[in-house]
């Protein structure tokens, strides 16, 4: 699943630069930017991918992904809008 437009790079927890897909974007309730839902395809233990979240906030005329740890704000996608 790796489309140009939904493709960007992060650095991971040892510094290295990793490709990642969203997988969904999803509206906030606060009329705030989005939430994204992405993986860098890492695999769980039942070898899921792992989902990570973040919010595309806006700076300047670019977006930034502020990852997303709060495990209220992730409930809150899983439950309501991912239905997971």
């Amino acid at each position: 699943m790796k489309y140009e437009d939904l493709s960007f790079t992060i650095k991971n927890k040892e510094g290295l630069d990793v490709i990642c897909d969203i997988v969904s974007v999803v509206p906030n309730d606060d009329g705030d930017e989005p939430y994204v839902v992405f993986t860098d395809y890492l695999m769980d233990e039942n070898d899921e991918f792992i989902m990570q979240y973040g919010k595309l906030v806006k700076v300047d005329d670019d977006y930034v992904l502020k990852v997303v740890d709060d495990e209220k704000v992730i409930k809150l996608i899983k439950e309501k809008y991912l239905h997971i």
